[in-house]
């Protein structure tokens, strides 16, 4: 029982227990530090912070151990080398300043000197963006070191320039904005892009470069298919149709020859003409009238009206449907996902 409490107090895996050993290196070496042990406290710093810097440990880490470092070289009588771990330092992270209340003035004071004579920035973008290409604009954080010149170029994967965004003076900060497109207005052609910022002494020489690289896709939003025209059961027919009007003519027709012919029918010869003519004239005329009222296609009022309202509607949601379609067309948007800053050279002044 008391080895199994054993084993769960030193820790469950290999690997937290190398961290836990590697903190108490740096954390040995902050101690040695405040006890005025600065050759030991040199030594455990350097380690610790080459373990970090290997395995690529978070900026706040690595700016710990770098300042204690630097002023431990610093009281050990070695200024060249406080001088150099300083300048990783600022190259390091631009707004970095040493704890006031935990270093001495001759820390702070060397630190300033170096921080003012180092031209180097930071770059702060957020990891993924999506931007409207209409009206939108990718932003980038410059932080500098020190008052200095710079250039802010986008480029190609190959390194050829792609479009220039910034060139002057920058003081604490300064904010870029990039729109998505090139430098004719046209939405970005790559999926890839570098940003870079190169830092320049006030002679002119370059002092530091910075870039990261941007992974870019554009989206825009599917239009909406038309609706299909009315289909032809859904309309009324517009025009009469002639078989009644003819089968009306013909029955007519039809009829006066009878009422004429109806005394020879019936074998009698005395019938006066007269109002036999009149009725099969008046048969014949009404007939026609009818045949006229109904002739074939002669247009339906109501169903030409019904026909229209549906034409109507089907034609508003066409107008409706495309004023959706121009508005997704227009809502393009970039996507940014950005990698994180390396510097692609570094010169001292």
């Amino acid at each position: 029982m008391w080895v199994g409490v054993l084993a769960c107090a030193l820790g469950s895996t290999p690997s937290r227990v190398r961290a836990q050993s590697s903190d108490s290196v740096l954390v040995a070496g902050m101690r040695a530090y405040k006890n005025l042990e600065f050759d030991l406290a040199a030594l455990l710093l350097r380690r610790r912070v080459a373990q970090l810097t290997a395995a690529k440990a978070p900026v706040a880490d690595r700016t710990q151990g770098l300042v204690y470092l630097g002023a431990a070289e610093l009281f050990r009588g070695r200024r060249d080398s406080a001088v150099a771990v300083f300048r990783r330092l600022v190259l390091l992270d631009p707004r970095f300043r040493p704890d006031r209340l935990v270093f001495p003035p001759e820390v702070t004071g060397l630190f300033e000197g170096v921080r003012l004579r180092t031209k180097t920035v930071a770059i702060v973008v957020p990891r993924d963006t999506v931007i409207p290409l209409q009206d939108g604009a990718f932003r980038a954080w410059l932080v500098a070191s020190s008052f200095q010149t710079v250039s802010v170029t986008l480029l190609y994967e190959n390194g050829t320039s792609f479009r220039p965004l910034y060139f002057g003076p920058i003081g604490d900060s300064l904010e870029l904005q990039w729109d998505g497109r090139d430098a004719a207005g046209q939405p970005v052609p790559v999926d890839r892009l570098l940003l870079r910022v190169a830092s320049r002494a006030p002679t002119g020489e370059l002092t530091s470069m910075l870039q990261l690289a941007l992974d870019l896709q554009i989206s825009s939003p599917d239009t909406v298919p038309w609706p299909a025209p009315p289909a032809d059961s859904e309309l009324r027919p517009e025009r009469a149709a002639g078989g009644s009007a003819t089968r009306a003519l013909l029955g007519g027709l039809l009829l006066s020859a009878a009422v004429v012919s109806l005394p020879v029918a019936v074998g009698s010869h005395d019938t006066p003409s007269g109002p036999r003519v009149a009725v099969a004239s008046a048969v014949g005329v009404a007939t026609a009238l009818g045949y006229l009222l109904h002739r074939p296609s002669r247009p339906l009022p109501a169903n030409i009206r019904a026909n229209d309202a549906v034409r109507d509607a089907w034609q508003r949601r066409v107008t409706t449907l495309q004023a959706e379609n121009a508005r997704r067309r227009a809502d393009v948007r970039l996507r940014v996902h950005a990698g994180d800053p390396a510097a692609i050279e570094a010169a001292g002044p």
